[in-house]
């Protein structure tokens, strides 16, 4: 579709007309059964393409988008005539494409003409038309009427109005004394389920539920409207836009869609409170062992106490995030930034000399990974402040992530002592880092990786699914 505002040469009410011609054309398309095209009158006198659309509801003779495409005189003189006389043209000429049989027609847009809509309809939909069809082409031929003098315009507040007919839409004509004339079986079902009784052909359109909201206000205007309206426990959706000779109303039944809606909020609100609640217990927890590391007279109780403490903080820092979210995701980096200066306060307190930034970006990842995640960074954090410096000692522990195409990366890189000779992972004994290969290798089915060098670094790579 173009870019209507770049139009410089139309005024800006012409450029506004124009785009809501366009937002509507795959109304008209299926109203139609037929491929549109909206083309604008150049300065030289020749037609280009703007936008299009083709049906959802028929074969199209034209597949393709034509947009930016001139329109050649004698491959559619319709065109051409309807922007000389300044008035509808329907082609009696039968042309080919595709193997498809169709028909052309041209209808003016604006007064004077800056636009012509070209409309293509194949044979096979206009030899034998049913009640339906016939219902249908001639709404969308309307519409090009209403459309030509000027964008829809909501009646309420003068909001320019588009829409586009949705699986399940029910479509009704209603004439200009506001009796409904035509309703799609569609329709029909939709007014039953609402409790409407008899038929609907003759019955006044403001009878309908919900219709002196719905239907009513745009009755012998060239307005539009878009109500929802809640009656005899269905949910129903108005769109009715003012044509020349009635109104097309468009109705859906939105109830099933509004109770999933619900659902999925009750859903979502009640997993935030999962969430809340599992971190207000973690917290709890966390103050129980702080509480029972004071009260215990052992050192090497009081530090696997303390470490206890961080690792049940840092889960509980996803859980606070999760609490907030929209879904079962969290950006990682958040909960990163707080579990290293929850580890970084716990064994340095505020004033020490060891720096610990975090820096990278993760995007969203699922719940449960990053909730190992923050275990697993909270352990290699802990464990290259505490291994790798000596008490009071200055220096730097870097946390770095980066999220590649199917891959998460996360390094805690340190500047310190580095690792004791002859490390090797599967015989430490040190708890943390066997809780770290634990959860990354058999949890996570990723990788941990281990450097030395000018202190340490240790990588960790997990899969994601993107």
């Amino acid at each position: 579709m173009a870019d209507f505002d770049s139009l410089q040469s139309l005024t800006e009410g012409a450029r506004a007309h124009l785009g809501n011609v366009a937002d509507n054309l795959q109304l008209v398309a299926d109203l139609a059964y037929g491929d549109v095209a909206l083309v604008l009158a150049l300065p030289d006198g020749g037609l280009q393409i703007l936008a299009d659309a083709r049906p959802n509801t028929a074969v199209a003779p034209v597949p393709a988008v034509r947009v930016g495409l001139t329109l050649g005189h004698d491959a559619e003189h319709e065109a051409y005539e309807t922007l000389a006389s300044g008035r509808i043209v329907k082609g009696g000429m039968r042309r080919v494409a595709r193997g498809i049989k169709y028909s052309t027609s041209a209808f003016p847009v604006g007064d004077p003409i800056v636009a012509i809509v070209v409309k293509h309809v194949a044979e096979q939909v206009t030899l034998a038309p049913g009640a339906m069809e016939t219902a249908f082409m001639e709404a969308a031929e309307e519409l090009l009427d209403s459309l030509r003098t000027g964008p829809l315009l909501d009646v309420r507040d003068g909001s320019r109005f588009s829409t586009t007919r949705r699986a399940g839409d029910g479509v009704m004509r209603v004439g200009a004394t506001g009796t409904i004339t035509y309703a799609s079986p569609n329709a029909v079902n939709i007014m039953r389920l609402a409790g409407v009784e008899g038929a609907l052909a003759g019955a006044q359109a403001s009878t309908l539920p919900g219709g002196g909201f719905g239907i009513a206000p745009v009755l012998g205007t060239s307005a539009a409207i878009r109500v929802d309206t809640e009656v005899a426990e269905r949910v129903l959706q108005y769109r009715s836009i003012g044509l020349p000779a009635g109104v097309l109303v468009l109705v859906e039944d939105l109830t099933e869609a509004r109770r999933r809606e619900v659902e999925l909020k009750v859903k979502d609100a009640t997993i935030r409170e999962v969430h809340h609640r599992v971190k207000n217990n973690l917290q709890t927890i966390a103050s129980l062992l702080r509480i029972q590391g004071r009260r215990t007279g052992s050192d090497e109780a009081r530090r696997a106490l303390a470490e206890a403490t961080e690792r049940v903080a840092s889960m509980a820092v996803v859980h606070d995030l999760l609490a907030g979210s929209d879904d079962e995701r969290i950006d990682f980096s958040q909960a990163a930034h707080t579990v290293v200066d929850l580890v970084r306060q716990g064994l340095l307190g505020a004033d020490a000399m060891i720096e610990v930034p975090v820096s990278g970006s993760t995007g969203e990842i699922d719940a449960h990974l990053a909730t190992s995640l923050a275990l697993v960074l909270a352990e290699l954090a802990h464990n290259a402040i505490e291994h790798g410096f000596e008490p009071g000692a200055k220096g730097r522990v870097e946390v770095t992530m980066r999220r590649v195409p199917g891959e998460l990366v996360m390094t805690v890189r340190d500047n310190g002592r580095g690792m004791p000779e002859g490390f090797e992972l599967n015989s430490s004994a040190n708890l943390g880092l066997e809780i770290v290969r634990t959860v990354v290798e058999d949890d996570l089915r990723g990788t941990l990786g281990f450097s030395a060098g000018v202190g340490s670094t240790v990588t960790v790579r997990v899969p994601l699914e993107d």
